[in-house]
């Protein structure tokens, strides 16, 4: 691991990915604090959580209880794939149980 000072860094920026490329930390410091790193990364890693709206994690959370209450719930293989099911048209939801 080696550190830098944001000047350094940026006058030696393509050096510093490339040592990242290589399996290499690269730690950036505002005088003497450490604030940032330069780390390797991989395909996995470029995995990015999909955002969801208020609206759609509200949707998600209701028809978890809804569920929840009625045994059954559904049940997603990626959070890509929750996420495309969110995005659907709300359903209506079932007719409650008389007391």
């Amino acid at each position: 691991m080696r550190a830098f000072t944001i000047k350094e860094a940026k006058a030696r920026l393509n050096e510093l990915v490339e040592a990242a490329t290589r399996g290499e930390d690269v730690v950036l410091m505002k005088g003497a604090k450490h604030v940032a790193a330069i780390v390797p990364i991989s395909e996995d890693d470029l995995e990015i959580a999909t955002r969801v709206t208020d609206e759609q994690a509200a949707r998600l959370w209701q028809q978890i209880a809804d569920e929840r209450r009625h045994g059954g719930l559904v049940v997603f293989d990626s959070s890509a794939e929750a996420t495309e099911y969110l995005r659907k048209p709300a359903r209506p939801s079932r007719p409650k149980k008389p007391a």
